[in-house]
């Protein structure tokens, strides 16, 4: 039972990317998987070892990070596009997780991929 419900979770949030939804609900969640609110938020506490809202948010900022990274678009399009209900929100979290701000990310990033790839062409 949990095998299945755990690889259920993780179709959910890797090839479904129900993350993504600004309005996404545990209840919700649970209904996807198929279990119930009680029990997934049990899981994601007691196995994952974050809340719900730090498990949904995590998966936002790695997808933000891509985005950020691979693409010129806005903070503002891209806290959308990452399931983020404001810029605000978007920001705090990414100062929490990555003590640096998003356009500060993108910047330092950058600059180090910029750096690797005219050190292999010297090469």
């Amino acid at each position: 039972m949990v095998y299945n419900f755990a690889v259920r979770l993780e179709e959910c949030m890797s090839e479904e990317h129900a993350f993504l939804n600004p309005k996404l609900t545990l209840s919700e969640l649970a209904l996807r998987v198929g279990t119930n609110r009680t029990y997934l938020s049990n899981y994601i506490n007691q196995t994952l070892h974050q809340t719900f809202f730090d498990y949904i948010n995590s998966l936002r900022l790695k997808y933000a990070t891509e985005l950020l990274l691979t693409t010129n678009l806005t903070l503002e399009v891209i806290a959308e596009r990452s399931g983020f209900n404001s810029l605000s929100t978007f920001r705090r979290c990414f100062l929490q997780n990555y003590s640096v701000s998003p356009s500060v990310y993108r910047k330092q990033n950058k600059i180090a991929s910029e750096n690797k790839q005219e050190m292999s062409s010297e090469g």
